[in-house]
């Protein structure tokens, strides 16, 4: 199995990401809920399609997302190995 991110519906209108791996499930962080950001995680997305996104500039939420979810990849990785 491949490293997935996915996004979970929370309380409050907030979307909760993690990063499902052969070893577990681990949470990367959360932020506001936003209807095309939810879209495009909610089946999951590979660590590889995440990081070769190319249709920027087509949703500013979404752009601030994937900018960050390779930082907080490698800090789980760091931390978990």
């Amino acid at each position: 199995m491949k490293n997935k991110v996915t996004v979970m519906k929370g309380e409050r209108s907030r979307l909760h990401f993690y990063l499902q791996s052969e070893k577990g499930k681990y949470y990367l962080f959360s932020q506001s809920y936003t209807n095309g950001v939810y879209e495009f995680f909610k089946s999951g997305r590979s660590e590889r399609e995440v990081r070769n996104y190319r249709k920027w500039n087509r949703n500013p939420k979404l752009d601030k997302t994937i900018e960050k979810i390779p930082m907080y990849i490698k800090y789980i990785v760091w931390e978990v190995v």
